[in-house]
């Protein structure tokens, strides 16, 4: 199931963050900061196991008004189960199928994810991550007037 951001998921969220992003995980302030300026832009995927009574958060998105992807990810473990493209659906859902989003260029995992989801290459940033470029993917939808 996914919903918006409740201040009782961060610290859920931290956990995932430093799994998928262990050299260089947001901080909960940077996660404050979504929840505040962006709260519905800010959604989290709930895993319900209802056998077991549990509901967990295993994944989430944080995006701009316009489509941009700030980030987005899963746990580990609960990864290639289509969570991630179910959170960028619902981006593209509610921004009438504009997106765009950065990606490490040696990031071929993420690269790919993308593609499938009908994103392109736009652009390259040079070292938009320090030691790393940043690939511009887009991906267009059924409004002509997106912007990046």
């Amino acid at each position: 199931m996914i919903r918006k951001f409740r201040c009782s998921d961060l610290k859920d969220i931290l956990e995932i963050e430093k799994r998928a992003f262990p050299k260089s995980p947001y901080n909960r302030f940077t996660f404050w900061y979504y929840a505040s300026a962006y709260a519905d832009n800010f959604l989290v995927y709930v895993h319900e196991d209802k056998e077991k009574g549990l509901n967990k958060i295993v994944g989430y998105i944080t995006f701009y008004p316009s489509g941009h992807i700030v980030s987005i990810a899963v746990h580990p473990a609960n990864r290639r189960r289509g969570i991630g493209t179910e959170l960028v659906r619902e981006v593209l859902k509610r921004t009438k199928g504009n997106a765009s989003v950065e990606v490490r260029e040696s990031n071929e995992v993420a690269k790919e994810f993308y593609k499938h989801l009908g994103f392109s290459l736009r652009t390259i940033i040079p070292k938009y991550y320090g030691d790393e470029d940043a690939l511009v993917m887009i991906r267009k939808g059924s409004e002509s007037s997106f912007i990046l």
